[in-house]
């Protein structure tokens, strides 16, 4: 039976359950009746709460997407606000071999100027959402910008979102700092895995999931996620947004995120070697 076709079921049955209950003075019968009607109630809110949250997601275009990632983004590094630029936004990150970065889509009338812009731009980077990996690396290649690798954008309904027990021997640590949720693992006094979440409005960005190479393959990741996400959900976040390595992604995937586009990125100037992963 589909979802509609239940909900009037549910309601039909409170009524003759009621009506059943007046008229042989059954209070046991009454109770059941008001029972189901708040089952059903609570049925049909959470439909529609599914469904507008369906029909967000499909009506934020790419640009919006990728606002909202990266101001969460920013917000959990300690970067100031993000500026808006046409198609995406402009970082900055002053970090050693990245000074600033460019994040926007693949629109041609703005993509050009930017490539222009990275190349003249001393250890600037620019990270391009796009459906069509294969169709930005030509830009890059001709503006003279070095490509440094592909990432996805994702999201995922948060309510939707997988978890994982710890393994024995760990325990978790989750401090709040405003909108800043962190989640430490330990084994002992050691930090097996680590993560954050940046909580803005409805929208929770992750950032920094790691996991120490001698902990890795135990499910400390997934278990980090699920207690992010937790944590998040009480927070009021209801949206997802993160950008994961190539490495990343499948653990995301196993956990419910899915894939909005991929992540082409560039930059001008070699970083030196010490600088971190990208994004994730």
């Amino acid at each position: 039976m589909e979802a509609p076709g239940r909900i009037w079921f549910g309601y039909i049955a409170a009524v003759a359950i009621a009506l059943v209950g007046l008229v042989t003075l059954d209070l046991l019968a009454i109770g059941l009746a008001a029972l189901v009607l708040v089952a059903t109630v609570l049925g049909e809110w959470y439909r529609g709460r599914q469904a507008a949250l369906a029909v967000a997601a499909q009506d934020a275009d790419l640009p919006e997407l990728v606002s909202r990632w990266a101001r969460g983004w920013a917000y959990s590094r300690g970067f100031p606000r993000p500026e808006a630029v046409p198609g995406g936004v402009r970082v900055e990150v002053s970090e050693p071999g990245r000074r600033v970065e460019w994040v926007t889509t693949d629109a041609p009338d703005t993509l050009a100027g930017l490539v222009d812009t990275a190349r003249a731009t001393p250890e600037a980077w620019l990270s391009v959402v796009t459906d069509s990996p294969g169709g930005v690396r030509p830009w890059f290649a001709e503006g003279g910008l070095q490509v440094d690798g592909e990432e996805a954008l994702m999201s995922i309904d948060l309510a939707d979102h997988g978890s994982r027990e710890l393994p024995d021997g760990y325990r978790a640590e989750v401090e709040r700092e405003g909108g800043i949720i962190v989640v430490t693992v330990r084994s002992g006094e050691t930090a097996a895995a680590t993560g954050r979440i940046a909580v803005i409005g409805t929208d929770a960005v992750a950032d920094r999931i790691q996991t120490d190479p001698e902990h890795r393959r135990r499910g400390l990741g997934g278990a980090v996620m699920g207690l992010l996400v937790s944590a998040a959900r009480e927070a009021g976040a209801v949206r997802g947004l993160l950008v994961a390595s190539e490495t990343g992604e499948p653990l995301y995937a196993g956990l419910g995120w899915h894939a909005e586009a991929r992540v082409v990125m560039a930059r001008s100037a070699a970083p030196p070697t010490s600088v971190e992963s990208r994004h994730g």
